[in-house]
C-alpha cells in the first residue's frame, strides 16, 4: 500500500497550529525536517492522498488567524511513496508523556511500559492513539486544559466537554471526578465515535454521554464544569451559550486560543457573565479557567 508525504515550510512560530491542523485533515505521522530561528518544515503522512486544495486552504486558514503577517506557507508539495515500515518508526519514536502533576499521556502500545514504570505510579493514564482526532495530549492546548483542570478548586457534579475531539478532556475529568456525570459533544459525527471508543479505552465508557452537536443544545445552567478546547473565533461566538448552561459559580476552562487574541476572548468571556481566575500561557498559546457570576443572567 502505497502511502503520501505531505511538505511544507512554514513560519516557525506557527509550527505547532500548523501540526493541528495536519492532525485535523488525518495526518498519521508528523515530524520537523528542518528549523531555522525564522521558519519550520514540516512533514506530514497520510495513508492516502490528501485533496490538495481543501488541505492547502485549511493550512493557509491557520496561519491566516497570526496576525503578524511575518511568512507564508512555502514548498507546499504531495508526494506519494511505496509502503515503507514508516509507521512503526513513527510510533517507536512516541513516549509516554506526563502532564502537569496528575496526568499520564499513553500511547496504546506502550500501556506496559507505562504501567511499570515507578515514576509514573499514582498519575492517572489517558490512552489515546496519536492522530485519530483533535487531541492527543501532546499539544499546547490540551496541556493547558489539563493543567487547569488538575488545580480545578471545586469538585463538579456535570460536566460538558464542548468539541470533544478524541475526548480526552472528557476522559481526563471523568478520572479526575469518578462520581461526575459527564457529557461530551462535537459536530463531527466521526470525533463524536472516537471519543466513544476512547472513553471504553479508558474504562469511563459506561460515563460518558457522547453527542453530536454543539453547547447550544444543553439546558440553563446544568454544569458545573464545561471545558472548550477550540478557537478563539469560536469561543467568542459561544461565550453567552458557554455561561448560559453553567450553573451559577460554575467554571469554564477556555483553550486552543492564541496569546494574541487572548484579550478579545477575556472580554467576549466577561461580558458573557464570567470572571477569569487563572490564566496560562504555554509559548504562543493561552488559556483559562472562568467562573460564571452567582446570579447573573449571561447576555
Amino acid at each position: 500500500m502505497d502511502f503520501h508525504i505531505v511538505h511544507v515550510t512554514v513560519p516557525a512560530h506557527t509550527a505547532e497550529a500548523i501540526g493541528e491542523t495536519f492532525w485535523q485533515a488525518g495526518a498519521q505521522g508528523l515530524e520537523t525536517v528542518a528549523e531555522t530561528d525564522t521558519s519550520t518544515t514540516l512533514r506530514a503522512y497520510f495513508p492516502e492522498a490528501p485533496a490538495a486544495e481543501n488541505l492547502l486552504a485549511a493550512l493557509e486558514h491557520t496561519l491566516a488567524a497570526f496576525d503578524d503577517h511575518e511568512g507564508h506557507l512555502r514548498d507546499f508539495a504531495i508526494e506519494r511513496r511505496p509502503h515503507e515500515d514508516w509507521l512503526v518508526k513513527w510510533k517507536a519514536d512516541w513516549r509516554v508523556q506526563p502532564v502537569g502533576q496528575r496526568w499520564l499521556i499513553v500511547p496504546p502500545w506502550q500501556r506496559a511500559e507505562a504501567a511499570a514504570n515507578p515514576e509514573w505510579q499514582g498519575r492517572l493514564p489517558l490512552v489515546i492513539e496519536p492522530g485519530m482526532a483533535f487531541g492527543t495530549g501532546t499539544h499546547a492546548t490540551t496541556r493547558a486544559c489539563l493543567t487547569l483542570l488538575e488545580q480545578l478548586p471545586t469538585t463538579p457534579e456535570r460536566l460538558l466537554d464542548v468539541g470533544t475531539g478524541t475526548g480526552i478532556l472528557a476522559i481526563a475529568a471523568a478520572k479526575r471526578f469518578p462520581d461526575a456525570v459527564c457529557s461530551a459533544c462535537d459536530t463531527d459525527p466521526d470525533a463524536v465515535a472516537i471519543a466513544a471508543v476512547n472513553a471504553q479505552d479508558n474504562g469511563v465508557g459506561g460515563r460518558l454521554q457522547a453527542h453530536v452537536g454543539s453547547v447550544t443544545a444543553y439546558p440553563d445552567g446544568y454544569f458545573d464544569l464545561v471545558l472548550a478546547n477550540l478557537t478563539a473565533e469560536v469561543i467568542t461566538a459561544l461565550a453567552s451559550d458557554l455561561a448560559r448552561v453553567l450553573r451559577p459559580q460554575g467554571h469554564l476552562i477556555a483553550a486552543g486560543i492564541l496569546s494574541e487574541r487572548q484579550a478579545g476572548v477575556a472580554a467576549a468571556l466577561t461580558a458573557a457573565g464570567l470572571d477569569l481566575r487563572q490564566t496560562q500561557t504555554d509559548g504562543e498559546w493561552w488559556a483559562a479557567l472562568a467562573q460564571r457570576r452567582p446570579g447573573d443572567t449571561p447576555a
